[in-house]
């Protein structure tokens, strides 16, 4: 294989993945739904541990009373 041969197959592959936009769309949602679940997922282990925080200050106040 020559490097024109070499460089016809990169130019069809290119054109190929870049023409089929639903697997790109597909990929998107991918990557959005990743992020979106990565900060749902730190905001509700933030949420919690400050509400076991303020648990744990309630039985604080509670034993030395």
């Amino acid at each position: 294989m020559n490097r024109s041969d070499l460089r016809r197959l990169l130019g069809r592959c290119w054109t190929a993945v870049h023409a089929d936009e639903r697997g790109l769309t597909t990929l998107e949602y991918v990557i959005a739904a990743g992020i979106i679940l990565v900060v749902l997922s730190a905001a509700i282990l933030t949420w919690n541990n400050g509400l076991a925080a303020k648990i744990g200050d309630l039985v604080g106040q509670l034993m030395s009373s």
